[in-house]
């Protein structure tokens, strides 16, 4: 269903699931957008980017050595390599928190902006609410609690759920709410694990939001929390369920795109190293 916001023009954005360091598939997704449906103005990303800009950034990335890498974010951030649309993004539970946190929400590099921890923005006339992070009892459930060590970097405070509230009201419609981690009962388990966390559940109900975007699972999924649609992305190595697109027409109309062709991936035009 389309709803109108009679005072924004047309846009169409993209909103992306867990990158994880693969800048040239978020690239290639974005160019097959553009060539079937049109221009994209804006990226939005729900966390796990791993915009790490070099060596440093990455050694800041809560992973198990294996899995940490720079990625290539390097080829963006020196020009080499075009998204091609604006990114805004929030960060997961792995990402260059020590960094991130010391240069604060706003340009992380060129055409590329980190929004922050907790808040809200407007994004190409999209009202977007946001909360970085996932859920620990040691850090989220402690109030004002200190984030001591790199992998409590990764974890979202009691205040930042707050922060984010007082934001929106402010604001007064959310078109989307971006968090990392699902809400809850939207799904029962994955394997034996139980999915979702009830104060994001919670936070959706209050703000009602048109969509919720969340990713970290890594599987995609659709339900909805009263009127809000929430969309659960998946990597965005697994094409069109890694990626959703929102576009806004002349009438001010907003509504979500269904996508269903495979995005087949080009070969590697990044330089060899």
């Amino acid at each position: 269903m389309a709803r109108r916001r009679a005072t924004a023009g047309p846009a169409r954005v993209i909103v992306a699931g867990d990158v994880h360091g693969e800048f040239e598939l978020l690239a290639h997704a974005v160019a097959r957008v553009a060539e079937t449906i049109g221009t994209v103005d804006a990226v939005l990303a729900v966390g796990d980017v791993e915009a790490n800009r070099d060596e440093e950034d990455a050694t800041g990335v809560h992973a198990p050595a294996k899995y940490r890498r720079v990625g290539d974010f390097p080829y963006v951030a020196q020009g080499l390599l075009s998204i091609g649309a604006p990114l805004y993004f929030i960060g997961g539970n792995h990402e260059p928190w020590p960094a991130l946190d010391a240069a604060g929400p706003g340009r992380w590099s060129e055409g590329a902006y980190f929004l922050g921890r907790a808040g809200e923005a407007d994004v190409v006339g999209f009202q977007v609410a946001y909360l970085s992070g996932i859920y620990s009892p040691r850090v989220t459930d402690v109030p004002k609690a200190r984030r001591t060590d790199i992998r409590d970097r990764g974890y979202y405070t009691r205040e930042e759920l707050h922060q984010v509230r007082r934001s929106a009201s402010r604001r007064g419609s959310v078109d989307f709410l971006l968090t990392h981690d699902w809400p809850s009962d939207i799904a029962a388990t994955c394997g034996d694990r139980p999915i979702g966390r009830p104060e994001l559940r919670k936070l959706c109900t209050e703000l009602r939001p048109r969509w919720h975007f969340c990713g970290h699972m890594h599987y995609p999924y659709r339900a909805s929390i009263g009127t809000t649609d929430v969309v659960c992305l998946g990597h965005i190595r697994t094409g069109p369920q890694g990626i959703a697109v929102v576009e806004r027409d002349d009438r001010g109309e907003v509504r979500l795109v269904e996508l269903t062709a495979p995005f087949d991936h080009e070969p590697s035009h990044l330089p060899k190293s």
